[in-house]
């Protein structure tokens, strides 16, 4: 795959194989060393890609979180509000994914922070810390697909905290 193609394809795959391809120049090319900042250019090449890789974790955490509200509080006024939310999230975060970032997501960790933050914003922190899972009943592939099923998924962090009970 062409490298223009690759960048509009997957930012980060591109990101890493750019900072590569300047790194193997600086050692094979050591004149160039005396104009160019090799290491550093690499460096800000890769940060591109680290960047997307973080905004689509950040989006993923802010469905978690917003899922979370909706199994707590399936009746609240805010509920549709919050539907919109991971809508809007969700579409935001298939913009920036690309496929080599799916191995670099850790969904346990996000389902974790999303938990800590949930209850850090509880009006009851122990009650919900007790009730919701310590692990997401679903999988990244369930938060990846074209269309998120903001529902559902309430309704499965629900059903397993109820196991918990």
């Amino acid at each position: 795959m062409r490298g223009t193609a690759l960048y509009d394809e997957d930012i980060l795959l591109w990101s890493e194989q750019q900072a590569g391809v300047i790194r193997r120049l600086g050692r094979t090319r050591p004149d160039l060393s005396n104009e160019l900042d090799v290491e550093n250019v690499a460096e800000e090449v890769e940060s591109v890609g680290r960047s997307e890789l973080a905004a689509v974790e950040s989006q993923l955490q802010n469905i978690l979180f917003h899922l979370m509200k909706m199994a707590v509080e399936p009746d609240a006024n805010a509920t549709r509000h919050w539907r919109v939310e991971v809508a809007a999230c969700h579409g935001e975060m298939r913009r920036r994914y690309t496929p080599s970032m799916r191995q670099r997501i850790d969904i346990l960790q996000l389902w974790r922070l999303a938990r800590d933050l949930s209850v850090l914003g509880a009006e009851f922190p122990d009650a919900l810390e007790e009730a919701l899972p310590g692990r997401p009943p679903f999988q990244l592939d369930d938060l990846l697909m074209d269309q998120i099923d903001s529902l559902a998924l309430a309704k499965r962090i629900q059903e397993a905290a109820a196991l918990r009970s």
